[in-house]
């Protein structure tokens, strides 16, 4: 008697279904290095890159992070079709890394000098060689180069790649206008964003991954007022700092005896803790053991947001942090991070 109305219900069931279906999209992120982390909306996935998520209808935010890999973010619109985004990971700047001295700064801006690029200019400053683009434009994401200047930046690596026993880390800059969206929420992480688009084209043009790192300064450090309009426009600028690779086999600064506090804050404070704001302003501290290899042995949430979202994120973000190795015994430090918007 009741088998008519079960087939329909069943039937409704799996017509439902699949009308949910047809509005996820699959996205199939990777990263080069494999196995980042990835947060869609900041919500944390449970798996490292290449890894495939459901995304309703329309636009989201993923994330993504990697040791030792400056942090990405990439804007997907979900439209119901299969999407894959691919994002090549960008090297932070080495610590301590040494200026060339006097005789080989000079013939390093000889060398890039004399190549005349168009609103390029090389100089030593503060012993650093330091190549400044000017009018280096994006597209509409403010992520991407825009086509001329993506042709600019060839230039530039053709120039680069001549060099030889030299690396280079390229940093952005930005103006004081302030600037917020869902993929840079301040002038640091507009102008990290420039710096990483450059870094690409350079590595696109044929300049080996291992020698380009990236960073980005944000307003910090103008060369020229911001009141005027021709000032925002010198301040909004690409630098490309030339530092010697280390001898084979050698690092770029002595092995310290111990982690400091101050070296500690310094990396935790480098952290991008943004997504874990829900709306409410958050102190939660955490507190991590550190070995001497640098590696995190232990970590814990404390105060009111452990076990809460606030804090199940922190825990998150700071898990794959590693720190400089040093040459003595396990180190406890605790640290305060305020969310806010």
């Amino acid at each position: 008697m009741n088998a008519k109305p079960l087939v329909v219900i069943a039937g409704l069931m799996m017509a439902a279904n699949a009308a949910a279906d047809e509005k996820l999209a699959k996205a199939t992120i990777e990263t080069n290095p494999a196995g980042a982390t990835v947060q869609v909306d900041g919500a944390e996935q449970a798996t490292r890159t290449p890894t495939t998520v459901s995304l309703a209808r329309g636009r989201h935010v993923v994330t993504v992070r990697s040791p030792d890999r400056q942090t990405e973010r990439r804007a997907i619109d979900a439209a119901g079709a299969p999407v894959s985004v691919s994002i090549d990971l960008i090297k932070v700047p080495p610590d301590g890394a040494k200026a060339p001295d006097a005789a080989a700064g000079k013939a390093l801006v000889d060398a890039l000098g004399s190549t005349k690029l168009r609103d390029v200019s090389v100089a030593i400053r503060s012993g650093d060689v330091v190549m400044t683009l000017g009018s280096v434009a994006f597209d509409s994401t403010e992520i991407e180069l825009a086509h001329d200047a993506a042709t600019a930046v060839t230039d530039v690596a053709a120039v680069l790649k001549a060099q030889t026993g030299v690396r280079f880390v390229v940093v952005g800059h930005t103006d004081n206008k302030a600037f917020k969206s869902d993929l840079a929420r301040d002038n640091t992480e507009l102008s990290l964003a420039h710096a990483l688009a450059v870094a690409r084209g350079l590595i696109a043009a044929g300049v080996p991954a291992d020698d380009v790192s990236a960073d980005g300064r944000g307003d910090l450090e103008p060369i020229a007022s911001n009141g005027t309009a021709d000032g925002k426009k010198k301040n909004q600028r690409i630098e490309i700092i030339v530092v010697p690779k280390p001898v084979e086999g050698a690092s770029d600064k002595p092995k310290a005896k111990t982690l400091t506090a101050e070296a500690f804050k310094q990396r935790m404070s480098a952290l991008d803790a943004h997504a874990c704001f829900k709306g409410k302003l958050a102190n939660v501290m955490v507190k991590l053991t550190v070995a001497p290899s640098g590696k995190i042995t232990k970590s814990g949430v404390s105060g009111p947001f452990a076990g809460k979202p606030e804090g199940d994120c922190i825990a998150n973000v700071v898990k794959d942090v590693t720190f400089d190795a040093w040459d003595g015994a396990p180190q406890t430090y605790s640290y305060s991070f305020l969310l806010s918007d």
